[in-house]
């Protein structure tokens, strides 16, 4: 067992099923995501790896992973809430604005007083930008 890991699990990456992963890896490049590695190589992907290129650390920082699924399998949105933080909420949500994508507005409830908003992917998975904060990771 590798001596710098401290318990069972290591870590979690979340895995949601998309309906085109192009469009929905154009959607997280807009959040800083970048794909790192896909299967098949060849033809049409159908699993993608997204990674954060501008973390400190590839593999402790945010990750994602897109699959197609088997054939007739259906994203299934509002089964999914991904809540993700960023190093500047109000950067994030203009540059989905500018994009012309429509999240819902900037709100700050107790729990969150620097800001957070909602917004959902290409097939409808609902995701919360919280702005980061030396609580948060």
């Amino acid at each position: 067992m590798d001596p710098t890991l401290t318990g069972p699990i290591t870590g979690v990456v979340p895995l949601i099923l998309v309906s085109d992963i192009e469009e929905s890896a154009a959607f997280y490049r807009l959040l800083g995501f970048e794909i790192g590695n896909y299967q098949p190589r060849t033809g049409e992907k159908h699993w993608v790896w997204l990674y954060a290129p501008e973390a400190s650390d590839w593999r402790r920082g945010p990750n994602l992973m897109l699959t197609r699924g088997e054939e007739g399998a259906q994203p299934r949105p509002g089964t999914t809430t991904l809540y993700l933080y960023a190093a500047d909420v109000a950067s994030v949500h203009a540059t989905l604005v500018a994009s012309g994508i429509a999240p819902g507005a900037i709100v700050y409830p107790d729990y969150m007083p620097k800001g957070e908003f909602g917004v959902h992917d290409p097939d409808g998975y609902h995701l919360t930008i919280a702005q980061a904060g030396p609580e948060t990771p």
